[in-house]
């Protein structure tokens, strides 16, 4: 089943890098996730979301897919 984003109801997307997981809609930017007790993670994503955009270029969060 396709998610979709609280705000927009666009579709979301799943990424992962095995430790945090992610979901994040392109259309408003909003972004949930887990990040598996990793407090300094969520410190540096919530203080420059771009980063997320960074670390899935460099393939650091691969795309997870539904089933």
């Amino acid at each position: 089943m396709v998610k979709k984003c609280e705000g927009c109801k666009m579709r979301i997307y799943g990424y992962t890098d095995g430790l945090h997981e992610l979901s994040i809609c392109f259309k408003c930017g909003r972004f949930t996730g887990t990040s598996g007790g990793d407090d300094e993670f969520i410190q540096m994503i919530n203080g420059d979301p771009m980063i997320l955009l960074e670390m899935i270029e460099t393939k650091m969060l691969t795309p997870t897919y539904d089933k």
